[in-house]
């Protein structure tokens, strides 16, 4: 509770310092693209300080992509997406979140855009502790669908190290202003 307390104290005064870093992560729609190749890619509504993926949402889709959101399930359960690109209709969502509508066909992405509060040089994530992502992810390779999962941060959200739990999946890169790092494990 304390860590994630001061990862988003951290994350707001990272916000009200660079309030042009959701742009400088659209210059780096051909590097993921380059890296993880064509497909689905599907981010998240900001909230709160998290870094907006706007601008990357409107780069991937006007060079092709097929982008989705998430629709927030209840507690205990993955996340399900859903096609999405920027001006497309919304709904309220659980927790202060906006959200494609439920009827809309469910999607599986082949990259997710993930937000988060801190990161550390492994890949490790560290989210808000109600477990959609690792949920999600784990579904996923459950279910056999392969796909990446890219954190959007700001370069003052990585801390030295993240504690990990029995069911924290870790991330394949973070995305930030400055650049992509790759995890080192």
């Amino acid at each position: 509770v304390q860590l994630r307390k001061k990862a988003a104290e951290i994350r707001q005064r990272e916000a009200d310092r660079y309030p042009d870093a959701s742009r400088q992560l659209a210059e780096y729609c051909h590097v993921l693209v380059d890296r993880f190749g064509p497909g689905v890619y599907a981010a998240y509504l900001p909230i709160r300080s998290e870094i907006s993926p706007m601008p990357l949402i409107v780069a991937l889709y006007d060079a092709g992509h097929i982008t989705a959101m998430p629709v927030t399930p209840a507690e205990g359960h993955p996340l399900s997406f859903r096609r999405w690109a920027v001006g497309d209709a919304l709904e309220d969502g659980p927790y202060g979140t906006l959200q494609p509508p439920a009827r809309g066909k469910p999607i599986l992405p082949d990259v997710i855009l993930a937000p988060l509060l801190a990161f550390d040089s492994a890949g490790w994530r560290l989210g808000y502790g109600g477990g959609f992502y690792d949920r999600t992810i784990a579904d996923f390779s459950v279910r056999g669908h392969k796909n990446s999962v890219i954190g959007l941060a700001y370069d003052g959200q990585k801390l030295d190290k993240i504690p990990v739990g029995p069911h924290d999946m870790p991330m394949d890169a973070v995305l930030c202003p400055s650049g992509l790092y790759n995890p080192q494990r």
